[in-house]
C-alpha cells in the first residue's frame, strides 16, 4: 500500500507543482473620485470630489489563475455639496470628507497580464472633516452667496461600520508592479439619520507584489 501511495504522488508530482500555492505581500496607492448615492444625494446638488487611498497588501495564489486578495486601507471617502437643500431658506455647500479604514476581500482571476477583481469590503470611520458653509438658499447659484456660519458635523451624524463590493481590473507586469482601477459602492446609509447616502467611490492605483513566498 505504501509502495502504491509513492507511486501515486510520484505520477501527480508535476500537477501538484504547477499548482504551487504562493503567500504575496505589497502595497498599493493611489487617487480616484469619491461621491455619494442614493435617494438623499440628488446629482444636481451632491457632486464628487478627489480623494486618496493607500494601504497594505496580503495575497494568496492557490491556483495558477487564482488568487485570494486582501487590503488593509486608509481611504477617503465623502462628498462636495453643491447648494444642497435643507430647507426653504438655508442650503449646504462645501466639501464633506469621511476616512475609513478599510478591508477589502476580493477573487482575482488572472490571464497573461490582465485581471479582474471582485469582492466584498468592510470600512470603519476613523474621522471626518467638514468644509461645509451654511448659505441663504436664495442667493445659492449667485457669484456672492450670502454665508450664514460653518456647518460642523459629528462623527456620532455617521454610521462606525460601512460595507459594500468592489469590482476592478488592470494589469500586472512581470516586476511585481501593477496598475488597477475600482469601483466600490456601499451597500447601506453611512447616515445615522433618517437619510439613503451610500458611499461610491472610483479608485486608480499603482502597486507592488513582493515575490511569492511558499
Amino acid at each position: 500500500m505504501k509502495n502504491k501511495i509513492l507511486l501515486l504522488l510520484l505520477v501527480l508530482s508535476p500537477a501538484l507543482a504547477a499548482q504551487a500555492q504562493y503567500f504575496r505581500f505589497g502595497g498599493k496607492a493611489g487617487g480616484g473620485v469619491a461621491g455619494a448615492v442614493g435617494e438623499h444625494a440628488p446629482s444636481d446638488q451632491v457632486n464628487r470630489y478627489a480623494s486618496l487611498h493607500a494601504g497594505l497588501i496580503a495575497a494568496y495564489d492557490f491556483a495558477s489563475p487564482v488568487t485570494l486578495h486582501s487590503e488593509l486601507l486608509y481611504s477617503n471617502k465623502g462628498f462636495t455639496y453643491s447648494t444642497y437643500e435643507v430647507n426653504q431658506t438655508e442650503a449646504y455647500a462645501g466639501d464633506l470628507r469621511m476616512n475609513y479604514l478599510e478591508l477589502p476581500l476580493l477573487l482575482k482571476l488572472r490571464a497573461g497580464g490582465l485581471f479582474a477583481e471582485a469582492g466584498p469590503y468592510l470600512g470603519y470611520l476613523i474621522s471626518t472633516n467638514s468644509d461645509v458653509s451654511r448659505i441663504n438658499s436664495s442667493t445659492a447659484g449667485s457669484a456672492n452667496p450670502q454665508i450664514l456660519g460653518h456647518q460642523e458635523f459629528e462623527r456620532s451624524e455617521f454610521r462606525p461600520f460601512d460595507y459594500g463590493y468592489a469590482i476592478g481590473g488592470g494589469l500586472a507586469f512581470e516586476n511585481g508592479f501593477f496598475l488597477g482601477i475600482r469601483h466600490t459602492s456601499g451597500l447601506r446609509s453611512f447616515s445615522s439619520q433618517d437619510l439613503n447616502m451610500r458611499n461610491s467611490v472610483w479608485q486608480v492605483s499603482i502597486g507592488y507584489l513582493l515575490p511569492g513566498i511558499l
